[in-house]
């Protein structure tokens, strides 16, 4: 004889089960909604990664005479890579040359890992297309050959990549100097090789502080900003660098860079003042990783002018 369930039984029974059910739609809910979340942050990642901003910044320079400012592009870590194309760095380039600059810097990393000669090829050709409407000056970053890129899946020397930029037509100045006129106004831009590589020679191409040698308004192309304490015992006006891609990945509200591959934090993006002199740090047009957060790669515009 089978036994009759209670109805009050039956009615938690039912309870019960409607809330087991619950609970397992609830999780479900959870988990495709954590996808959900995944998948959109991925993509937004994404999608920084390729919005370029164009940046513009007026350098106050008091040993320049002129009254006509000078418009400085200054480009960085271009990082041609299978996360960087070459079509992404012509567009970046693009956008730097439509506002007219008198006078184009690139401050290192313009490849991520070996290329093939004939990848160097289409990127020379690429970069030559720009190199001949101003005076285009380059220094190296870490990733551009020597010590460091070696160790790190890279060229164990830079001389492929000086190979290219001389095809291009660039000026590679690797612990060099040169002097040029623009606007009225002569300049000296200097280039230090990287920190990380173990190159950066500021004495080989800047004058010490204790010399007496008067000397006019100067530029230091330097990948890595950590490498200001190298050239603090030399005369600069503006130290020009890039390798922080503004931290890659900034954390919103926060501004803090934890993945910014420096020692110094309090310099990542932007123009600051230091020692009495200035340091310009552009966040970059490439990246590693194929993402970015809260640091839009930028094309960088610097108005250099006496007041």
């Amino acid at each position: 004889m089978q036994r009759e369930v209670p109805d009050f039984q039956q009615e938690q029974l039912k309870k019960r089960k409607s809330k087991s059910n619950r609970s397992r739609r609830d999780f479900l809910r959870k988990i495709v909604l954590g996808l959900g979340t995944l998948l959109a942050s991925f993509f937004y990642l994404r999608f920084e990664a390729n919005w370029l901003e164009i940046t513009k910044k007026k350098v106050i320079l008091t040993k320049l005479r002129n009254k006509v400012p000078i418009k400085l592009l200054h480009l960085s870590d271009l990082h041609f890579s299978n996360s960087v194309n070459l079509e992404d760095i012509d567009f970046a380039f693009r956008e730097g040359f439509s506002q007219s600059p008198d006078v184009c810097v690139i401050t290192g990393d313009f490849i991520t890992e070996q290329k093939s000669n004939h990848e160097l090829e289409e990127f020379g050709r690429l970069l030559a297309k720009y190199a001949h409407i101003v005076p285009t000056f380059a220094s190296l970053g870490n990733h551009d050959g020597g010590e460091w890129a070696g160790a790190h899946g890279g060229f164990k020397s830079t001389q492929k990549v000086e190979s290219m930029l001389a095809r291009a037509g660039i000026k590679l100045l690797h612990n060099q100097k040169e002097s040029i006129y623009l606007k009225g106004q002569s300049l000296t831009i200097a280039g230090v090789g990287d920190l990380w590589s173990k190159t950066c020679r500021p004495e080989q191409c800047l004058t010490k502080v204790s010399s007496r040698s008067n000397s006019g308004t100067s530029l230091v192309l330097c990948h890595n900003p950590d490498a200001k304490e190298l050239l603090i015992n030399y005369k600069w006006d503006l130290m020009l660098c890039g390798h922080t891609h503004g931290g890659q990945l900034k954390i919103p509200f926060l501004d803090w860079t934890p993945f910014a591959p420096v020692q110094d934090h309090s310099l990542v993006e932007g123009l600051h003042s230091w020692k009495k002199r200035q340091i310009h740090i552009t966040r970059g047009v490439g990246n590693l990783w194929g993402v970015r957060l809260n640091c839009r790669p930028e094309v960088s515009i610097l108005e250099l002018s006496s007041r």
